[in-house]
Formats: C-alpha cells, structure tokens, sequence
C-alpha cells in the first residue's frame, strides 16, 4: 500500500518526460552506487556533471563560510541534478549530499544536453526547472516567517515526498536531530521539545540517527497551519491523507 501523501506516480523531471525517454538519458551516463551522507557535488567546484537520481534521497545545501548550512530542497528518484550550473557554464552554487543510500547516472552535462535536444524533451527541462525556482520561492517565504513547528513538518514531508512510489520505508527520515536543525538554520535546542511533544502525542518514533513519521496526518496540518503548533485530535482528521 503506498504511503498516504504520495503518488503512486513517477515524480520530477521523470514525470514530465516518456518513459522511454527517461530510460534512455539513464542510459547514456555511469551507474553508481551511494552511501549515506555522500556527497555528489560541492560548493563552488566546476560544473560539468549532470546526475539522474535513479533511487534514494538526496538534499541540497548551501554553506557559509564560517561552515553554518542550510538545506535549501531535498531531491529523490527522478530528480535531475546539477542541470543549473550546466545551463550557464557556472560553478556548483549549493552542495548536494545523500540523506541515505541511492543510486545516480552520471552523464556529462554535454551529453546530457545532446539527448535532450535529440529526444524533443527542452520544453520538459524548462518547466522542470521553472517548478525548481518556484520552489525556492516558497522555501524562503516559510524560513522568514513559519514557525519552527511548522517548518520542521515542512521539512519532515518534503523529505517524504521525494521518496518516490517504490521506495519501502518513505516515512523513516534517515537524519539526526543535529542534521534536522540545521537543515532548518537553526540549534538543535530549537527543536528537541517540537519532536518530544510530538514523540509523546504518537506522531513520530525517534531512534538514533533517524525519525520516523508515524502519523503522516497531524504532521501533515502542523505543516500548513498559520501557527505551527500542534493541534487537537478533532483538528487534526480535518486534514486529508
């Protein structure tokens, strides 16, 4: 049974294109194989790389000088990675580290462009690209002005959602609550009585390393509430699954 929040469907650049297609620019580039907290592109290195996410999650994180970070989106089966930094011939902006164990194909950026050119899938990328902006938009409007609550179930269902329709345990977020802090900018002091109170409600389970979301609802309308605070039995099953 696929977890209530998710489609069954293929998700990102993916969901855009034929089947055929996707399979093809899979093709083209070196299947590899990834561990936990890998990181698949750096900070300021030099482009030329495009990755197809083919399994496993995936965040990307911008970084300070003096080393404080920031997760600006999470990435999953289906995601196209490193196609900005391709588009204008720059350097990496943000750093893209796994969140577990995954699998990409790493094509060259040219490569890349070539099959999409030659499979008709331009007007594809662009909107791809277009949803990932839009994206960000959002992702800035929560930072300024949601609460910690509601940012923090934000993030728990944004790193759901990217699990794609097959992954087997979408709901158990392989992050510390060190690695969830900071995701949110943010000292894990800020958030250890947001997940005790929800661990006490029946809504997480936490274990070392990783939290899993035991009631994808009531995280679900913490998310979008005005205020982020946890809410009531009755409020919670107003929230569709």
């Amino acid at each position: 049974m696929p977890t209530p929040g998710r489609s069954p469907r293929p998700r990102g650049f993916r969901a855009l294109v034929p089947a055929q297609a996707w399979a093809t620019l899979a093709q083209q580039g070196v299947r590899a194989h990834h561990q936990a907290r890998e990181y698949l592109l750096h900070q300021g290195a030099p482009g030329g790389w495009v990755y197809l996410c083919l399994s496993g999650r995936v965040k990307v994180v911008y970084a300070e000088p003096d080393g404080r970070e920031l997760m600006l989106a999470v990435r999953g089966p289906g995601d196209v990675i490193g196609e900005l930094a391709t588009a204008d011939s720059g350097f990496r902006s943000t750093s893209v580290q796994t969140i577990e164990p995954g699998i990409t194909s790493k094509l060259p950026d040219q490569r890349f462009d070539e099959f999409v050119e030659r499979l008709g899938l331009g007007q594809q990328l662009n909107s791809y690209i277009l949803g990932k902006l839009r994206e960000s938009a959002t992702h800035a409007w929560q930072l300024a002005h949601r609460t910690t609550p509601a940012r923090l179930a934000a993030l728990l269902l944004s790193v759901i959602k990217a699990a794609g329709p097959d992954h087997p345990r979408a709901t158990t977020i392989a992050m510390s609550q060190e690695e969830l802090a900071a995701a949110l900018g943010l000292a894990r002091s800020a958030i250890t009585p947001v997940l005790a109170e929800w661990k006490a409600a029946g809504w997480i389970r936490i274990a070392r390393g990783s939290v899993e979301v035991t009631n994808l609802t009531k995280i679900a309308y913490v998310a979008v509430s005005s205020s982020g605070q946890t809410v009531s039995e009755s409020q919670a099953t107003l929230v569709p699954p």
